[in-house]
């Protein structure tokens, strides 16, 4: 049974990283590829019309008013790819994150998906969160926006309510929707959903994580992680228990 389950947590972070490459495949392909295009042909245009003399400067005012009236263009296009390049830095590692702390950047992640999916989301936070190293409040991040794209895909919801609080010393996300609810074979079943790869997220933080999901539908998911890394605060007992 353990080797089933560690099978299919490889097995969903593969499919869960897979889906986050053609994402980004996406975004540049269809955002910042297009745009380089556009930018290449009004360059190539420029070009040809410099080589054929026609904007030397030679006084020829309707072939200079062409020229001007490409510019623009070619300027919104720079300015297209640098916002694309922008918010694909951005979703891979939020600013928010680094310069105002975890309680920022997931009332920021939750502001920027209700923007995106339409959906009205309310976001709570309350209680300090320092303890939290880099890479823990890294990975809380990625689960609670695994949490978001889960609810965006499956839920078919309107409204979403998210509550962060610190009770003793672990950290408690709950992320509520209001739509159609999982039945019980799909909470049964450990790979549905994309339940299996926060379970394991969880689970690396010393964690847990748990799904609910009422009769007339909604579904609350609950994540509770300690505040600090167990692993790391033991080995300084482990180190003098062996001197």
């Amino acid at each position: 049974m353990t080797m089933r389950w560690s099978t299919q947590a490889i097995q969903a972070r593969e499919q869960a990283r897979e889906e986050e490459r053609r994402r980004l495949a996406r975004e540049l392909h269809d955002e910042l590829g297009h745009a380089l295009f556009g930018l290449r042909m009004h360059l190539v245009w420029l070009q040809q019309r410099i080589a054929n003399g026609n904007g030397n400067g030679n006084g020829d005012h309707g072939s200079t008013a062409d020229i001007e009236s490409r510019l623009p263009a070619m300027l919104e296009l720079i300015e297209r790819s640098a916002r694309t390049v922008d918010d694909i830095v951005t979703d891979l590692r939020p600013p928010a994150l680094d310069q105002l702390g975890l309680m920022a950047a997931l009332e920021w992640q939750a502001e920027s998906f209700a923007r995106r999916s339409g959906l009205r989301c309310q976001f709570v936070g309350s209680g300090a969160v320092d303890e939290l190293d880099a890479g823990r409040a890294t990975a809380v991040f990625r689960m609670f926006q695994e949490i978001l794209t889960n609810v965006e895909r499956h839920a078919k919801a309107s409204r979403v309510s998210v509550h962060v609080e610190r009770i003793g010393d672990r950290l408690t996300l709950r992320v509520r929707d209001n739509g159609r609810g999982l039945s019980p074979k799909c909470l049964a079943t450990p790979g549905s959903y994309g339940l299996l790869g926060m379970r394991e997220r969880a689970l690396l933080l010393g964690g847990e994580l748990s799904v609910e999901s009422g009769r007339r539908g909604g579904t609350t998911v609950i994540a509770s992680i300690p505040l600090a890394n167990r692993r790391a605060r033991s080995r300084p007992n482990e180190q003098k228990a062996l001197r």
